[in-house]
């Protein structure tokens, strides 16, 4: 059985359309950004401004992925807390510890999830 192998370009480019085009792009978010975890990208640009424009509307994405794509987005308990994506519900109740989360996130967490 072969192997599926991603280009790293493509799969930040992929991710970023993911995000900014949720309504119209059925996927599985959170694979995608297993993906680009698992091949180092992370601290791409494009990839840190995805994962910045899905924190401000997480809340917004969350309620409409049933409409939108048919299922609901679940967390993964069993994934590391270092893994935000399989933790996005609990983001959004502000039950992440902010320390987890990437440096280019924080902020945001800060101003639109938790609790004051």
């Amino acid at each position: 059985m072969a192997v599926k192998t991603y280009s790293k370009q493509a799969l930040v480019k992929n991710y970023r359309t993911m995000v900014l085009e949720f309504e119209n792009v059925p996927f599985d978010l959170q694979k995608q950004r297993e993906l680009i975890y698992e091949y180092g990208v992370e601290d791409n640009e494009i990839t840190k401004m995805a994962d910045k424009f899905l924190l401000l509307d997480l809340d917004y994405f969350l309620k409409n992925s049933p409409k939108w794509h048919g299922f609901k987005i679940e967390d993964d308990p069993s994934q590391p807390l270092e893994k935000w994506w399989w933790h996005l519900n609990k983001i959004v109740r502000g039950e992440f510890p902010e320390d987890k989360l990437p440096e280019h996130l924080r902020e945001i967490y800060r101003e639109r999830y938790l609790k004051k």
